[in-house]
């Protein structure tokens, strides 16, 4: 049987991968969502949120058969599914829509204004981005990041259908202590659960606070404008 620590950092392992996968496409998306409007931008958003609408044993189930051997990719991922990349990838899915929604409301902070007088300056795109808008909306983006952090790891149902349930492998500790409830080891499974809650805990309460944060800044912002 595996010990706790190994569980434990599993977790966290494919967590902080799925995380920092979610980072790039998650901006990309916000950026494109808070530029955009019409029915382009509101099927995106659509398709973005659908997570958020189906059960997580149903993603699982998705990518499983589009990873898999006889999946539209299958010949070019052998191997992916019940691995803990796997693991990363279903977490990284459904914690996606909260991500992204998270990064539409820091961008949506930012004041146009400063980045329109960076491209007025000469400043590209990217750059504008990159110098103006990026450490405008770095609470939100932190936000939004921890915020992904958390779901990942606590995603059971999509990562026991697409990575399994194999200890040392693909067993983190939701799916652990699932198992320990199923093989009747009780006290195995308030340690494990103990140990969610600290993780999950404390992720919970540095966002809470950098939320808190974010918003008071706004309110002082309006108040000196007002």
């Amino acid at each position: 049987m595996e010990s706790i620590l190994d569980i434990t950092l599993l977790s966290l392992q494919s967590s902080l991968v799925a995380t920092l996968g979610m980072l790039v496409p998650a901006l990309l998306v916000a950026s494109y969502l808070v530029r955009s409007q019409g029915r382009l931008a509101f099927a995106v958003d659509l398709m973005v949120s659908m997570p958020l609408a189906l059960p997580p044993v149903a993603i699982g189930f998705v990518l499983l058969w589009f990873f898999g051997a006889t999946g539209p990719l299958g010949s070019l991922t052998e191997g992916l599914a019940f691995s803990w990349f796997a693991m990363s990838i279903a977490s990284a899915v459904v914690a996606f829509p909260l991500v992204v929604r998270a990064f539409v409301t820091g961008l949506a902070e930012v004041d146009p204004r400063l980045v329109f007088a960076a491209r007025n300056l000469g400043a590209s795109r990217f750059r504008a981005a990159w110098d103006v808008t990026l450490p405008l909306a770095k609470r939100g983006i932190a936000a939004g990041l921890l915020l992904g952090f958390i779901r990942s790891f606590a995603e059971f149902g999509a990562t026991i259908v697409f990575a399994g349930n194999i200890p040392g492998e693909t067993q983190g500790l939701p799916s652990a202590i699932f198992s320990r409830i199923s093989a009747g080891d009780f006290s195995s499974a308030w340690v494990l659960a103990a140990v969610s809650v600290t993780i999950g805990g404390v992720a919970l309460a540095i966002h809470n606070r950098l939320v808190s944060s974010y918003r008071n800044r706004g309110a002082a912002g309006i108040r000196s404008n007002g």
